[in-house]
């Protein structure tokens, strides 16, 4: 990552992850209805069919997904995305309320607490809570940006 002068980054956050989806309206469901996401935008071809969406996750950040038939989480690099949340016993309880098993953990080696999901295309989501332990707090905590 380049750096700039006063130590910080060109980069201001992450903008967004697009995802791929089977059926757009399912997966914008799931994103909206289960995770809490805000529908920012829809993708509408000129005879008005959805075939994306920009999903508001908070913090000015934003899923972006877009219909793909064939479309399958295990192809390419991409693993997983990941949702840093307040209250991880709080956020487990309202997924398992949903249907889902949440076996919340504390990583190995950067000590954070984490459960896996998947939405209905198959893409792994992680939750985590960046508490006293964990490894990466300073840098989350760290005001405006700049490196602990």
């Amino acid at each position: 990552m380049t750096m700039l002068p006063e130590g910080r980054t060109m980069l201001k956050r992450l903008s967004h992850v697009c995802l791929s989806a089977q059926d757009p309206a399912r997966t914008i469901a799931f994103y909206r209805d289960v995770l809490g996401c805000a529908v920012a935008h829809e993708f509408r071809n000129d005879a008005g069919e959805l075939y994306g969406a920009m999903l508001h996750c908070g913090d000015g950040t934003f899923i972006e997904l877009f219909r793909d038939p064939a479309a399958t989480a295990t192809g390419g690099p991409f693993r997983h995305l990941c949702f840093e949340v307040a209250d991880i016993g709080t956020t487990a309880e309202r997924l398992r309320a949903s249907g889902f098993e949440c076996a919340i953990r504390r990583g190995r080696t950067d000590r954070v607490l984490q459960f896996f999901i998947h939405d209905p295309d198959g893409t792994m989501i992680e939750f985590h809570e960046h508490d006293a332990e964990s490894i990466l707090r300073p840098w989350v905590s760290a005001a405006q940006g700049n490196r602990p």
